[in-house]
């Protein structure tokens, strides 16, 4: 007796809904745009426009709908680009609404694919999320020993103050010492432990790719390179011939 084909599982359906957004609706329009940045606040636009400063880093756009704009004119603002943007600034509602896209359907597309936006740019807008008024006030207090008073706001987010941060070349993706520090003397430590994480991650990934490196390169002695690699390129002449 023959066995009757199951239906497809959620998963295989699910990466199918992503190929057909990803592929048949990857241009986007004015329209959308100009909906989603109706939709956003202040505080949300504030966040997306820092998300998206390394991917358009010669451009100083006016607002978000600038931004996202500029972005589709460069072809760099697919319907899974502007998923994430909203899936970062934890718009879940106009992820659906607008895109017609759940929240696990981009997170089983954000496991697969690669990301738009750094994991150094999402790791600074969620400690921004979880710093209260006296976190940044302490905060910024700290900062002046580092900037000087009169560029120290009080009304200064924690993104305003990165990207200042970032101006002066103390803080960056691979340099956070000094936010850790400051982050332990406001007794932040949650904070603190989850940018070791991001430190460790990025660590294992730079390994992983020198190992990947290493494993495509010939297996040279370091005694006498020049005689390995005369060695190596005989074996390619005799095995050609």
């Amino acid at each position: 007796m023959k066995s009757v084909a199951s239906w497809p599982s959620v998963d295989w359906m699910r990466a199918l809904l992503i190929q057909f957004f990803a592929t048949t609706l990857y241009s986007m329009t004015a329209e959308v745009i100009h909906q989603v940045e109706e939709a956003l606040d202040e505080d949300e636009k504030e966040m997306l426009l820092f998300l998206c400063r390394d991917i358009a880093a010669d451009v100083t756009p006016l607002n978000v709908r600038d931004l996202l704009d500029i972005l589709r004119e460069r072809g760099m603002l697919s319907v899974m680009h502007l998923a994430e943007l909203l899936y970062r600034v934890r718009r879940f509602d106009l992820l659906k609404r607008i895109l017609k896209i759940d929240r696990m359907t981009m997170e089983a597309h954000l496991l697969r694919h690669p990301h738009l936006i750094s994991d150094y740019r999402v790791l600074m807008t969620e400690i921004g999320e979880d710093l209260d008024k006296t976190d940044m006030s302490s905060l910024l207090f700290l900062m002046r020993d580092y900037m000087g008073r009169s560029k120290i706001a009080k009304d200064k987010s924690f993104l305003d103050l990165v990207m200042e941060l970032e101006k002066l070349n103390l803080v960056a993706p691979d340099q956070l010492d000094l936010l850790e520090k400051c982050l332990k003397n406001i007794h932040r430590i949650d904070l603190k432990t989850k940018i070791q994480k991001y430190k460790q991650s990025a660590q294992g990934a730079g390994t992983s790719y020198i190992s990947a490196l290493q494993a495509s390169l010939p297996n040279l002695s370091l005694k006498d390179p020049s005689h390995n690699l005369r060695d190596s390129f005989r074996g390619e002449l005799s095995f050609e011939s």
